[in-house]
């Protein structure tokens, strides 16, 4: 009988593939947040880590999304054309024959998958006014995406959970009303933030906030750093990088806060299923 494949196996798998998409298209990344980390520090995934994450600079990025539906066998790229995704400000290289659903708001299958944080320009004195104007218009964009049952919001209330109940029932009412005039808010901002020169990079989709401005001249070039048996780039800075991120980023966390922070709501290694199977199977 044949030994079920993990979620962590095939995430490595899928990062082969993508690295090796990357290379045969002439696209240059930089690995991002934890999974730098976990090349410095463990030359391959933080053992509580489920997820790849890495940076491309403008260009770079604009041409992975120009392979939507043009690339060779079972991966693709999830952007914010396809149905319900909520990520809109990046985008995902996914193994198509996976599933996976990650939160139960937002019903979206999009599989095993690495996430591309764009980088874009910026002029420093101005990445703080811009990320406080991004973060309000994305978050209002976000609760306007969200898809809530009745059922949900009165077990909310049936367990005590009121408050939580109370900003559901204002995304039904409310926020998914407001979704096409939040959207061309956005689009209009992000518009404009891409037009912007400067002499850093800013990543306005990362949790770091105004500690994610970069020097122009960490990115210039990249090295090469072990990554679960293969090479990964990094910024040819990215000590600077990922002191700047994390502070003393070779220190291991406390054992309480090795976890991982993503949603499962549903996964599936061996099969695609569509939402709609998926609430089938739920029922059930």
């Amino acid at each position: 009988m044949s030994r079920a494949v993990t979620y962590k196996e095939k995430l490595i798998e899928t990062f082969y593939a993508f690295d090796q998409f990357c290379a045969e298209n002439d696209i240059k990344y930089y690995a991002a947040y934890g999974t730098l980390i976990g090349a410095v520090r463990h030359q391959g995934l933080i053992p509580w880590d489920d997820d790849i994450d890495v940076w491309m600079l403008p260009d770079d990025y604009e041409k992975v999304m120009s392979y939507k539906g043009a690339i060779n066998g079972h991966y693709d790229i999830v952007t914010d054309t396809d149905k319900n995704y909520w990520l809109y400000s990046l985008i995902k290289f996914v193994d198509t024959d996976t599933t996976l659903w990650e939160a139960e708001e937002f019903p979206c299958v999009t599989g095993v998958y690495i996430d591309i944080f764009p980088l874009m320009e910026c002029d420093e004195k101005d990445a703080k006014n811009n990320r406080e104007e991004y973060d309000d218009i994305s978050s209002k964009l976000t609760r306007s995406l969200k898809h809530h049952s009745i059922g949900r919001v009165l077990r909310l209330y049936l367990t005590g959970h009121a408050h939580e109940g109370k900003l559901m029932l204002k995304d039904f009412f409310y926020s998914t009303f407001r979704y096409k005039s939040n959207r061309k808010k956005y689009d209009e901002l992000v518009k404009r933030l891409k037009s912007q020169k400067g002499d850093f990079y800013v990543s306005y989709d990362g949790a770091y906030y105004e500690k994610e401005v970069f020097p122009k001249e960490w990115f210039k070039e990249t090295a090469s750093l072990e990554f679960e048996g293969a090479q990964i780039p990094v910024p040819i800075a990215y000590d600077l990088v990922l002191k700047r991120l994390y502070g003393d980023y070779m220190q291991l966390p406390p054992e309480e806060k090795r976890v991982s922070h993503h949603s499962h709501f549903f996964e599936d290694m061996d099969r695609r299923w569509t939402i709609k199977e998926i609430r089938k199977i739920l029922k059930k």
